[in-house]
């Protein structure tokens, strides 16, 4: 009966600890306020659903946050590989850009050395023919920009010389006949011929003659000065003579008219008379005739290579 009792009230102060500790651990968390004067203080307590609330809210929140940091970190990054691309277009822009600028300046380079290269031929060839002239030689060796630059120099050195000459030269080609006083048929050589009044024996006929019509104008045949204008006699008829230098001299006769006097400079070309049939003449024509050194020669060469057979 004792034993009973015993067990009984041992039972009985379990369900009392049981209770106490239960409720003990339904109120897990309390918070008092005091206030700082007077008041009665204020209790909150939190009990086990209170508890499951509060973790569902924070990993709510805790989510919520991840998921907005989350939209953030990709939203910048989207910015930046954005930033990234336009900044790789731009520079993409720009090599194309200098690119083309190359491609111009290349075309242009090509098309000036081209037209320099042109020029530099043309030089080489002018330089050759030059050298020619001058009787200088320099083999294809000498081709060369720096070689060429030395043969530019050396022709600048002598070209003081190769004016000279060839002034001296043009002057004496002036003064050297190279051309018939009119232009018409040759009706009689330098040379021996039949006699063209008496028509029997031969004669030396020391010039040429040119059939032309009375009144054509007979011009001077090189530059000169007028040394005999007007009549002469022994047959000449009006006859005009020109000194051309160099020890020859020209003279056209049997004119109608004189057109010149003596003294007077002319040029190659230049009306000197008028063509007729003065003096011992068979009819309209000029008679013409060079003379070296006071000598008459063949005027023919002078003027052109002779024909076969007639000297």
């Amino acid at each position: 009966m004792v034993k009973n009792a015993s067990m009984v009230r041992g039972s009985a102060r379990k369900q009392k600890a049981a209770k106490e500790g239960s409720t003990i651990a339904r109120e897990d968390f309390r918070i008092v306020v005091f206030p700082e004067r007077s008041g009665s203080a204020r209790e909150w307590r939190w009990q086990d659903r209170h508890r499951l609330w509060l973790s569902i809210a924070s990993t709510a929140m805790a989510l919520l946050f991840a998921a907005v940091v989350f939209l953030l970190l990709t939203a910048y990054q989207d910015v930046a590989a954005t930033k990234h691309l336009r900044q790789e277009l731009a520079t993409q822009a720009r090599v194309e850009a200098q690119n083309r600028d190359l491609r111009k300046q290349l075309a242009e380079a090509q098309r000036v050395n081209a037209q320099e290269l042109a020029q530099v031929t043309a030089m080489q060839t002018d330089i050759q023919r030059v050298e020619k002239v001058l009787g200088m030689h320099f083999s294809t060796s000498d081709n060369g920009l720096g070689n060429m630059l030395s043969r530019l120099q050396t022709l600048h050195q002598k070209l003081p010389t190769v004016l000279a000459k060839a002034e001296a030269r043009d002057v004496y080609l002036q003064h050297r006949p190279n051309m018939l006083p009119a232009q018409g048929p040759i009706t009689s050589w330098y040379g021996w011929r039949a006699n063209p009044f008496t028509h029997t024996g031969s004669e030396f006929h020391p010039g040429l003659d040119i059939g032309v019509p009375e009144g054509t104008p007979v011009l001077a045949v090189a530059s000169g000065v007028v040394t005999f204008a007007g009549w002469k006699p022994g047959g000449f008829g009006y006859y005009v003579q020109v000194d051309d230098g160099y020890g020859v001299a020209s003279f056209v006769s049997h004119n109608s008219k004189v057109l010149v006097h003596v003294g007077q400079h002319v040029a190659r070309g230049q009306p000197i008379a008028l063509s007729g049939s003065s003096g011992r003449s068979t009819g309209p024509h000029i008679y013409f005739g060079i003379l070296v050194d006071g000598v008459n020669v063949n005027p023919w060469p002078f003027i052109h290579k002779a024909p076969a057979g007639v000297y």
